[in-house]
């Protein structure tokens, strides 16, 4: 018997099929060959065409209606990419600077660029994450609740733990070390870890990006008496709750809206 009501899959339903969300119509498309890969919301177009104007070697090319990505080496656009973004930082344009470097894979997985993490949302540029689901076997799910000093969504309710992908780092080995130092999972725990999909989602954040990332999601199964334990301070508290609580939880807005959609398909299949 399902431990959440219809109404409450349905909203759940909803929930997952509105997480990916198209662009705001006015904003600028960047593209990469005929594909778009980013977009700029409309008051930071002239702060990067007067930059682009006076680079020597611009990145980015103003064709019509979009910037288009130059042909250059991933090596060579990375620093020119990287740059861009060093300026938009002096201009405020950039917040939540991390000196962390995200990469940018085309189709077929290949790095085409890297820069700097919180510049993928400035340019609304597709990111990757791990986001993992912890539950006992007496159907509860820890949620983290996030640090107020998080740039982005502080205080809410997040996964057991929950990161971005670093340019030089695999899926595994993000599992593993957002487990460890976000909720103290050992590593003989955390290699335990099932992976089970991935979800898209895309959405307006403030200040004014475009959030576009791959939610790249898992299942662990731990003790029904371990303990998480934050390492980085990213964390401030968890709390362990019922499958049904979860879900109220959620059409509540507790939760932030990427641990939205994966707890929601978390329950979806498990409850």
């Amino acid at each position: 018997m399902s431990s959440i009501s219809a109404t409450t899959r349905a909203a759940l339903e909803e929930l997952l099929e509105t997480a990916l969300r198209s662009a705001p119509s006015d904003w600028l498309p960047i593209r990469m060959g005929s594909d778009t890969v980013g977009y700029i919301q409309p008051d930071y177009v002239s702060a990067i065409e007067s930059y682009l104007e006076n680079t020597e070697t611009p990145p980015l090319v103003r064709f019509g209606e979009h910037l288009q990505i130059e042909k250059l080496s991933p090596y060579a656009l990375s620093h020119e990419l990287q740059e861009l973004a060093l300026h938009l930082k002096k201009l405020g344009l950039i917040t939540g600077w991390r000196d962390e470097s995200y990469a940018w894979l085309d189709v077929w997985g290949h790095e085409r660029f890297r820069m700097e993490r919180a510049a993928f949302r400035t340019l609304g540029l597709h990111s990757r994450a791990c986001h993992i689901n912890g539950y006992t076997s007496k159907h509860e799910l820890f949620l983290g609740k996030r640090s107020s000093s998080k740039a982005t969504d502080p205080n809410m309710l997040d996964n057991l733990a929950a990161g971005g992908i670093s340019a030089d780092e695999t899926l595994q080995q993000c599992v593993v070390r957002e487990l460890w130092e976000e909720a103290g999972i050992p590593k003989d725990l955390s290699n335990l870890v099932e992976p089970v999909g991935h979800i898209h989602v895309r959405r307006v954040v403030e200040p004014k990006g475009l959030h576009d990332e791959s939610l790249y999601t898992y299942d662990l199964l731990l003790p029904d008496d371990f303990s998480p334990q934050n390492q980085d301070g990213e964390v401030a508290d968890f709390i362990k709750v019922s499958w049904s609580l979860a879900a109220e939880l959620i059409l509540d807005g507790e939760l932030t809206p990427d641990a939205a959609a994966v707890t929601a398909d978390f329950l979806l299949r498990k409850a």
